[in-house]
């Protein structure tokens, strides 16, 4: 597929995510995993993992005995990917205009990967995608940053290594719905200027950063990174949404049953603002013919930010 139709803007950082985000997000959404979506399918279910980044959860997905397909936008993504996990089967292909001529018993994402969605509309065409390649009964679970998720903060983690750093901030525009977080990252130009990071004093250095400043002070590592690496900004642009209005999008394409979920795997009993887990099923054929019977309201696109 074409990269015009296709989400790409991770190519340039697939490298960076792979050794260092990649891991920790696994390890994150894995509690509610456990809890909501694998006591609920066969124990070899066909599993499609949306958005799949480097492929350490697909991995850790057929370790459990599930078959598992990777999708994502990103070729260097799949690259990595293809490493970490050979056996799956990956697919270059955008969220958007996905199409299987199987079916699966689940499709997750993770990661925010669908916050990178940016208008509802589009959103609602993934959904519609997903609803496509489910089985009857068939379960979606995904992530979202929500509405007070994302905040104006100039950095708000970082990584300091031997041979690389990093650090995260992010923008929100309350008018627009929009936001942006930014990845920097520092890099020795050659390997002689990477020499001296060596020394004892700087492995003392990123031990203390790694252990305690990043969680205090992520913006001290401006100052503690070597004076000649090379230092690259990537600006990635994001959406949040509202739960109301992801659930109706969901509902406006055939899900029932949408229910959601706290990051721990608890039942969410009052509407989320910062980020949540919805899992939402298709219906068997029987009700899925029914659904198509009914009259239903068509779903409005709230533009106003008061109506959102």
């Amino acid at each position: 597929m074409s990269s015009i139709n296709r989400y790409t803007d991770y190519d340039p950082w697939a490298w960076l995510y792979n050794q260092s985000e990649a891991q920790l997000a696994y390890q994150r959404f894995m509690p509610c995993l456990e809890k909501v979506l694998f006591p609920a399918i066969p124990k070899s279910a066909k599993i499609l993992d949306l958005c799949c980044g480097t492929g350490q959860l697909s991995h850790q997905l057929t370790q459990r005995g599930y078959q598992v397909t990777g999708l994502d936008g990103s070729e260097q993504m799949l690259h990595y990917a293809r490493e970490n996990a050979p056996q799956v089967t990956f697919v270059l292909e955008d969220a958007r205009n996905f199409h299987f001529e199987t079916q699966f018993d689940a499709v997750l994402s993770t990661d925010s990967g669908l916050n990178h969605i940016l208008s509802l509309e589009e959103l609602q065409q993934v959904f519609q995608n997903v609803f496509n390649a489910l089985k009857p009964n068939g379960l979606f679970l995904f992530d979202l940053g929500l509405e007070k998720r994302y905040r104006n903060i100039p950095v708000n983690d970082g990584e300091l290594k031997e041979d690389y750093a990093w650090m995260v901030g992010e923008t929100y525009d309350p008018l627009q719905k929009k936001g942006t977080f930014t990845i920097t990252m520092f890099q020795p130009q050659s390997p002689s200027s990477s020499a001296q990071t060596h020394s004892r004093s700087q492995q003392i250095k990123r031990s203390i950063f790694n252990a305690v400043l990043r969680y205090l002070k992520p913006s001290i590592l401006l100052n503690w990174v070597e004076k000649d690496w090379q230092r690259s900004d990537l600006t990635f642009s994001v959406k949040p949404y509202a739960q109301q209005e992801v659930q109706a999008a969901l509902e406006a394409v055939g899900f029932t049953q949408v229910q959601v979920y706290k990051p721990t795997g608890k039942l969410s009993k009052s509407p989320e603002k910062r980020y949540a887990y919805f899992m939402a099923c298709k219906p068997s054929f029987s009700e899925t013919t029914q659904f198509q019977a009914q009259e239903k309201e068509p779903l409005i696109f709230y533009r106003d930010s008061k109506q959102a």
